[in-house]
């Protein structure tokens, strides 16, 4: 599933190119609310917990025009998501995420969705024990093989919408929700997932033909 939602995506990208009118590139960076969504199993019983931070994002926007109203603006971005489950118990997490979305745009304003791709760089979590590596392979319970407590792939469904200036100065707001399990573990943390708001300011850098 993975190797086909990035080979549709590039797919996109490849096909939007052949047919643009005008690429601009530009560069972004904001800050976002985080939510690290849990369903974990205690006593015999699941619960849902979700952990919540402050993070931020920054990183390089691509617009494909493909028409007067409708263009293709894929971004690469490099993304805190990390969040504090209580004051003793932190959960720092970092990611590239690559959001594709399809934008309709009036007026300087734009409306978008998309597709969105992360790609986990470090996932730790930090307590009054010490600090545990989500990435590194581990016995876990409910698993035969040793394997790391999240998977570092995750898909995602982004929303997007915002206002570009005349000076090509541009301000714009995003949802992010994670749709697949990042979970290796069937019983410690049954379903993980991510999700975030963030607030953007970025600049069009200029355009070619």
């Amino acid at each position: 599933m993975k190797k086909t939602f990035v080979l549709m995506t590039a797919l996109a990208i490849s096909c939007a190119t052949l047919k643009a009118q005008q690429v601009s590139f530009g560069v972004k960076a904001g800050i976002q609310q985080n939510t690290f969504s849990m369903k974990s199993k205690y006593d015999g019983e699941w619960s849902r917990m979700a952990a919540l931070g402050t993070g931020f994002h920054f990183g390089g926007v691509a617009d494909i025009s493909l028409s007067e109203k409708f263009s293709l603006q894929p971004q690469l971005l490099f993304n805190s998501k990390s969040t504090a489950y209580s004051s003793e118990t932190n959960i720092n997490l970092y990611a590239i995420d690559i959001p594709v979305n399809f934008l309709y745009k009036t007026g300087g304003f734009f409306l978008g969705l998309g597709p969105n791709l992360s790609y986990g760089l470090s996932a730790k979590l930090k307590d009054d024990d010490g600090t545990e590596d989500w990435y590194k392979k581990q016995g876990l319970e409910g698993v035969t093989e040793e394997k790391s407590v999240l998977k570092r792939f995750e898909l995602g469904a982004n929303v997007t919408l915002g206002y570009q200036f005349a000076s090509n100065l541009f301000v714009s707001a995003n949802y992010t929700h994670g749709l697949s399990n990042i979970s290796n573990a069937d019983t410690e943390l049954g379903n993980v997932s991510t999700r975030f708001a963030g607030l953007s300011i970025g600049y069009m850098l200029g355009s070619k033909k």
